[in-house]
């Protein structure tokens, strides 16, 4: 699986460099881990949306304030993934993935905080639009 340069991002964890990347699909949030080695395992994890559902005038709900991935979120999903075997600096080959599933309850969310971070960036999209 190639992991993608573009919209990557960069953390450092106990001095190693490691790049992650998220995408949503219909049913929760993926995120991928890899440090820029050859061969190296990639973590794979995903987290449910966590949204909030909204009335909508006339029926039906907005879904709004969904689970963002910070760097607090990555630092803690590496930390377990390391815990459950992840080997990031060596594996078979590019395509050597540890899935490791939904870890929502693996690690702490701060949904709270999290929660009002998303609420913060939906306000200066707002803003810019």
């Amino acid at each position: 699986m190639a992991f993608p340069k573009k919209n990557r991002r960069r953390i450092i964890v106990d001095d190693q460099e490691y790049f992650w990347y998220v995408s949503g699909d219909d049913g929760w949030i993926n995120l991928r881990v890899m440090v820029d080695v050859a061969g190296g395992q990639q973590l794979w994890c995903t987290f449910d949306y966590h949204q909030e559902e909204v009335p909508c005038p006339g029926g039906g709900v907005w879904l709004t304030n969904q689970f963002v991935v910070t760097p607090y979120i990555v630092r803690q999903a590496i930390e377990y993934g390391l815990s459950q075997g992840w080997t990031p600096l060596s594996g078979g080959d590019d395509s050597d993935v540890l899935c490791l599933g939904h870890i929502d309850d693996k690690i702490d969310l701060r949904l709270d905080v999290n929660r009002e971070e998303a609420i913060k960036a939906a306000a200066r999209e707002d803003k810019e639009s």
